[in-house]
Order: C-alpha cells, then structure tokens, then sequence
C-alpha cells in the first residue's frame, strides 16, 4: 500500500501509517499531523469515492458589506492603503465605521450617505474623496487626471556588451 501513489489505494494516514510500520520512515520523522490525525479521526474517511454530501450552502452577508461594495465602487481606485502599519484602518473601514456611529444617531437614506462621506472628508485632509460614478441627473462626475511632465531623450552611459561579461 506505502509503494503507490495513487489517491485511490489508501488514504495520506494509510500510507503514512505503513511507512512507519514498514521502518521506511522513523518514528522521529513523522509528519506534524500524524499524532492530532490519530487521536481525532474524522467522523468520515476522506477517501477519493466518496460522495459529497449534497448541503445548501446559504450565502453570508454582513449589514456592511453592502455599504463597503458601494464605497469600493465609488472610490476603490483612488485608495491607496499602506499594509505594512497595522495601526491604522483601511479608509473603507474607517468610512464603514463613520457610517454605523450616523445610523445609530437616526441619520437615514441617502443623506446618510452624504454625511457620511462629508465627516469623512473633514476627517481626512490628506485627500478629499470624489465620486466616479455616474449621475442619474448628469452624464458624469469629472475626474482630474495629473499629466505628466514631458520626458527629455536622455542618453544612459551604460554598455550593454559590458553588462553581459
């Protein structure tokens, strides 16, 4: 059984368990898993023919979510976060969290949404979040793009039959 691998011959704790009892592998050097697999055996053998059980999976959605898929719409492209400081939240989070402390307060609908997005602006004076969307009333938000200053031919003073010696 421990000289194929093939999934249908044996499980990983089959095989596994007949290398150790054949000596091809130490005790020593079993793998991390074999001991937790031992002690708690699943309720099923996870073998290749066995039949998935056929269980509805209900979709989870969070109240936020919803605000958080509007705010990504709206600005995802123009936030920049930085992963590497966990001392600061994400400016979807900090905006979702502006927007909850408003619910509670009795704000409701779309002015909710805009004061949310106003505390926010006051908060950040970093930047000033603007929408891309497009209205229902006009044909489109506008959006500033920064033009680039013109690039000068400058010539490189490297040799590249130096580089490859």
């Amino acid at each position: 059984m421990a000289q194929s691998r093939l999934e249908r011959i044996g499980t990983i704790f089959t095989r596994v368990q007949s290398l150790l009892k054949s000596g091809a592998v130490k005790w020593e050097d079993k793998p991390i898993w074999y001991d937790v697999y031992e002690a708690f055996p699943p309720k099923n053998e996870p073998r290749y023919d066995r039949v998935a059980p056929n269980i509805e999976i209900s979709d989870i959605f969070y109240k936020e979510d919803i605000i958080r898929a509007k705010f990504q719409k709206e600005f995802g492209n123009n936030l920049r976060f930085n992963i590497a400081r966990n001392d600061t939240q994400s400016h979807t989070q900090r905006f979702i969290s502006i927007y909850q402390d408003l619910e509670k307060t009795g704000v409701s609908g779309n002015e909710l949404w805009e004061k949310a997005l106003e505390d926010f602006n006051k908060e950040n004076t970093s930047f000033q979040l603007k929408s891309q969307l497009k209205d229902e009333k006009t044909s489109a938000k506008e959006t500033t793009i920064k033009e680039l200053p013109p690039t000068e031919n400058v010539k490189s003073n490297v040799d590249l039959s130096k580089i490859f010696e």
